[in-house]
């Protein structure tokens, strides 16, 4: 059997679940994730869960394979939060 291969997002962010969209789309593009107005991504995989109290939205993005669109620490992710 082969060996699953798991790969880290290059982006996460945590974001009020009550923000106003358009303020949403703002912190996503200021994180480096490529969205349209409607907050689809532009490339790569991005995925949205809602944390269990319902008071944040934590996105994930994961940019194409060999991309770099998204800004980097080196390490291969970064994790950017606004309160």
């Amino acid at each position: 059997m082969a060996k699953a291969t798991h790969r880290k997002a290059t982006v996460t962010l945590k974001l009020p679940l009550d923000i106003p969209s358009d303020a949403e789309l703002t912190a996503l593009r200021d994180a480096g994730i490529p969205v349209d107005d409607r907050g689809v991504a532009a490339s790569g995989f991005l995925y949205m869960r809602t944390t269990s109290d319902y008071r944040s939205h934590i996105f994930r993005w994961f940019a194409n394979s060999g991309s770099m669109d998204g800004p980097m620490d080196g390490s291969g992710s970064e994790m950017a939060s606004m309160r």
